[in-house]
């Protein structure tokens, strides 16, 4: 199943923070940062359980997370991934001469990952090494 036409947003969170404490490369941290928060209504278009992997595709890049759903957060059309190294694989690398990405407004499209694994933070960026 998958769901197009959704714009992602991401910035820092709480849970995001006090997960780092514990090192980038903790199950906690995946829990924190390698994960995409969905609007109830657009959740059940994906047509899975909540923790069931996704895979978020923009034009920039794609990543595979872990899905979940936002009691306070995005409304219908908008999912929500927390700044860091998931993110980052599909944020706009555009800094607009500023020095720093675009990480709000990218056109999403989000499948349903049948046999896909949300890699830690490190093997993420060991996976990238080796592209």
């Amino acid at each position: 199943m998958s769901i197009n036409n959704l714009i992602l947003i991401t910035c820092r969170t709480i849970n995001q923070g006090v997960a780092l404490e514990g090192g980038k490369n903790t199950k906690e941290n995946v829990r924190a940062a390698g994960i995409c928060a969905f609007d109830k209504e657009d959740f059940k278009k994906l047509d899975c359980l909540v923790g069931t992997p996704v895979k978020v595709i923009t034009d920039h890049g794609e990543v595979v997370v872990y899905s979940t759903i936002s009691e306070e957060g995005p409304h219908p059309g908008i999912i929500f991934i927390p700044m860091g190294p998931w993110a980052n694989q599909v944020v706009n690398p555009d800094s607009q001469a500023c020095g720093t990405p675009t990480y709000k407004g990218m056109k999403t499209r989000v499948e349903v990952v049948q046999s896909g694994k949300v890699l830690d933070a490190v093997n993420l960026i060991k996976l990238l090494r080796e592209a």
